[in-house]
């Protein structure tokens, strides 16, 4: 081959392995979306999650809301009481022998927690921002009224019922836990002078009369 056919040949092959403006900007869209997507649906922690109800997405949107609502200053976790995700995992106990059509309703509004926020231009999902702004994405869910601002109060609810499962957070409430047995009530002492009415007086214990 002589050397201009060699030549000939070699922009030849250049030319088929040059990427052409189009499917250049083809493959940077896709990767954007790629990437997107990976921050939408990918990336979670890798804790292993155990519950019978709530996908582990689902479980780290609880505990994302929980940490937005609970402390009085978002970002700063309680010192007693269930973690986030232990928060989770009691409101996964609650929602065990829930109906069906429930259940998807409450997915549903997970859902739109975990990934409306693009409704606030933002590019990150619920669970990537911080606390304090996840905090703003559900009081902008709240403001938008409709059926939005139920979906915030579904959250807060549940985030609540998943808080206060917890003896530990009992203590600040005054609450002694469930009385499994009443105590007896106090004995009535006799009056010392009941004069002609002291036959009228029961008993300690006693039944009122006429009951058998």
């Amino acid at each position: 081959m002589s050397e201009e056919e060699s030549d000939k040949a070699s922009e030849q092959q250049g030319s088929k392995l040059r990427i052409t403006r189009r499917k250049f900007l083809w493959l940077g869209g896709l990767g954007t979306v790629g990437a997107l997507a990976a921050g939408r649906f990918g990336f979670y922690s890798r804790q292993r999650w155990q519950g019978q109800v709530l996908a582990k997405w689902e479980a780290h949107t609880v505990a994302g809301a929980a940490e937005a609502l609970i402390p009085d200053e978002p970002g700063r976790w309680p010192a007693v009481g269930p973690s986030p995700m232990e928060v989770a995992g009691n409101v996964d106990r609650y929602l065990q022998g829930m109906p069906r059509p429930m259940l998807r309703e409450i997915r549903g509004m997970f859902a739109l927690i975990e990934h409306g926020t693009v409704l606030g231009r933002r590019l990150m999902r619920f669970t990537r921002l911080s606390a304090e702004k996840r905090l703003d994405v559900l009081l902008a869910i709240r403001d938008r009224g409709d059926l939005f601002d139920q979906a915030f109060e579904g959250i807060r609810a549940l985030c609540v019922v998943g808080w206060y499962q917890d003896d530990r957070t009992w203590k600040n409430l005054g609450y002694d836990g469930p009385q499994l047995e009443r105590p007896a009530p106090p004995p009535v002492p006799a009056p010392d002078n009941a004069g002609p009415y002291a036959e009228l007086v029961a008993e300690p214990g006693s039944n009122p009369r006429g009951v058998l």
